[in-house]
Parts: C-alpha cells; structure tokens; sequence
C-alpha cells in the first residue's frame, strides 16, 4: 500500500506544472489569485487538505471558484472558516441521505440537509458577502450552459452546484432550474478568471475513465459521463496558468478520507515554492 501511495504522490506531483509562460517571458506578475477546484465525489476531499496547506502557508486567494463537491469546500474556505472546520463539514456525510421518502420528479432525492448544512456552518451567508470572492457553478436545465453564481444564497448556488441530475432534484434559483456544474465546468477556471483573477490554479481531482474497469450497464453510463467530463476539464486546464493534476481513485478506494486529505496537503506544499515564485509572493 505505501508503495502505491507513493507512486500515486509521484504521479500527482508530476502533473503540477505550469501552463502560462507569462511569468516566463517577463511580464508582471499578477496578483490577483484565484483557486480552481474541481468536481470528483469522494475525490473531493483532497481540496480540503489543499486548503489546510495554503492556510498553514499563509497564502489567501483573491477569489475562489468551485464546481460540486469543489463549490462545497470553496464555499466554506471562501466563508473564512478554518480547515479543520471545513474537514468536520466534507466528513459529513449526513446530507447525502434523502430527507424523506417521496415520489421523484426530476431526481430521487433533495438537496435540503446540503444547504442546512451550509447555511449553519456561514451564518446562512449571501455569495456577495464573504471574505473572498466566490462562485459556484451550475448548469442550467433547460438552456444547457453554465451559469456562474455569483450573488444570492451561498446555500442554494452550492446545492444547484451539487445537484446531480436525476439523483437530486434541480435547484430551482431566480426562476432557473439548475442542475450539477460538472456538466458544464467541472473545472471552473473560466469562473475564477470572471471574479477578476488574472492568475489561475486549477485543483483537478476528477475521477479518470482509465480509473477502474467498466463493468455492467451503471458502470458504462458513469464511465460515459466521466469521458465527458475530462473533455470538458482538458479545456478549461488551457486556460489555467498553473494546474495540479490528480489521479486518486486507487488511493481513495485502497486508504480512504484520511489519506485523500493528508494527500492534498503534502501536494500543496510540494508544489509550494513554484507557486509562489509564479504569483510572486
């Protein structure tokens, strides 16, 4: 096991690389930051430890954008909370159990312990209100595009964010039923560059199609949607200035919760010094 831990850290710190070569060229270093996390379910728990590492280091970003389980961990980061209370939020798994039996419309369950959960954790914040500019994305059901959620109920934008089609119902804001951003951004730097970033880190934990071998029917409809989703994450990591790539299926099926978070710390600090030499700190 600690060989293919090992390996996987190698692996990841390989895919830590920069993208732009602006820096390179000798232009100004921007300063406006912004962090980019990425869709992934359970893989989702490496931002928290990525988050604890850019905390412990003393860097804040000038903006955050979040898709998913990636708009869970950014919103409560962008909220100002510490990560060791953003750990306690994503190893509850509470809110992913319906609320109630009932007869689906659009999807099995809602998303209604989710933004309880969120609401209690920031003061039932507004997006507009927090100590670092956010956004979560969605996507619209009925347009098909992604919508940038920028203002309104920080509880409500995540959820939409999160809402898995048919395993949750869309969630309906401002007249607009919106369903998971991963359909359309599942790696939101475009939405970190629209709150006025001028320098990108993408944090990308999506699950791979060469991840696990298919097997029956379900297994063919995820693996369809994760070949869509990597399509989509390979064009948004063009637009990044600096990407952190990460392959941790095997890691989170072989070691579990703790090991994606104490991963996503140790590949922060790795990448650490390359970091802030590009965003000139």
């Amino acid at each position: 096991m600690k060989g293919r831990r090992d390996a996987l850290r190698a692996a990841g710190l390989a895919a830590t690389a920069p993208l732009w070569p602006a820096a390179a060229r000798g232009k100004a270093r921007p300063r406006r930051v912004g962090i980019a996390l990425s869709s992934g379910g359970l893989h989702g728990l490496v931002h928290v430890g990525a988050i604890r590492a850019f905390q412990q280091l003393g860097f804040r970003p000038y903006a955050i954008a979040g898709c998913s389980v990636g708009a869970i961990a950014g919103a409560l980061w962008a909220a100002g909370l510490p990560a060791d209370d953003i750990e306690a939020a994503a190893l509850d798994a509470s809110w992913r159990e319906p609320d109630r039996w009932r007869m689906p419309r659009y999807g099995f369950a809602e998303l209604a312990r989710l933004q309880q959960l969120i609401e209690a954790r920031t003061n039932g914040a507004r997006i507009e209100t927090l100590d670092t500019a956010f956004a979560a994305v969605a996507t619209n059901l009925a347009t098909g595009r992604s919508e940038i959620l920028t203002r309104g109920e920080l509880a409500s934008a995540v959820a939409a964010s999160c809402a898995v089609p048919i395993r949750y119902e869309p969630v309906e804001i401002d007249g607009r039923r919106l369903v998971d951003g991963a359909l359309t951004a599942p790696l939101p730097v475009d939405a970190a560059r629209v709150l006025g970033a001028d320098f990108v880190i993408a944090i990308d934990v999506a699950y791979r199609p060469y991840e696990e071998a298919v097997t029956g029917i379900t297994g063919m409809a995820f693996q369809m949607f994760h070949i869509m989703v990597n399509q989509l994450i390979a064009e948004q990591v063009r637009r990044a200035d600096h990407a952190i790539r990460l392959d941790v299926h095997s890691l989170a099926m072989g070691s579990g919760e703790r090991a994606l978070i104490d991963f996503g710390e140790k590949v922060v600090r790795d990448a650490w010094p390359a970091l802030r030499r590009l965003i000139g700190m």
